[in-house]
């Protein structure tokens, strides 16, 4: 039952963050959203190579940090150091989740037969199937993986410069 609830948690929250993505950010998270249409390969090098450098930084400074004299400066230092490239991966996915979580579920509402779906149920469907398919044994982890180097460096692309045309944005329906 505990593992049920943590699942539905997990999904409440990315469906938070990839509605308010899209609500709050739009033109960016239109932006991402073109950047993995496009140029899907060139994000996902990018975010492999980030991820890549985070995870050797993290693996040299938390030895760094092992083999410091406990409570150096130093040592609370390099802790802190791991801690901050934790964070920026994680607040660049998140950043980057919407635009993830919108694709994804633009072409689950595609396959099943949905001719123009609105972003917030594409984000709602998407989030749903991303959170049961990482939690797969075996091969979730995988896809859950790519998905993250995706995110991340669609998110470093447009930090670093990434496309130079600007997305359309279709006009929300007012009720």
């Amino acid at each position: 039952m505990e593992g049920i609830l943590g699942l539905a948690l997990l999904y409440l929250a990315l469906a938070s963050v990839g509605i308010a993505d899209v609500a709050l950010f739009r033109g960016l998270t239109a932006h991402y959203l073109l950047q993995l249409h496009r140029e899907e390969r060139r994000a996902f090098t990018s975010g492999l190579t980030v991820v890549a450098l985070v995870a050797i930084l993290v693996v040299i400074l938390g030895t760094i940090a092992q083999n410091a004299p406990q409570g150096s400066p130093a040592q609370t230092a390099t802790q802190l150091t791991v801690g901050l490239l934790g964070l920026l991966v994680g607040l660049a996915f998140l950043v980057g989740y919407g635009a993830l979580a919108w694709r994804v579920g633009e072409r689950v509402l595609h396959i099943f037969g949905v001719a123009e779906p609105t972003p917030g149920w594409c984000v709602l469907v998407g989030t749903l199937l991303i959170v049961v398919v990482v939690w797969v044994p075996l091969l979730g982890w995988a896809l859950g993986l790519y998905w993250l180097m995706l995110t991340v460096g669609a998110v470093i692309q447009r930090l670093f410069g990434g496309l130079t045309a600007e997305p359309t944005v279709p006009p929300t329906e007012a009720p």
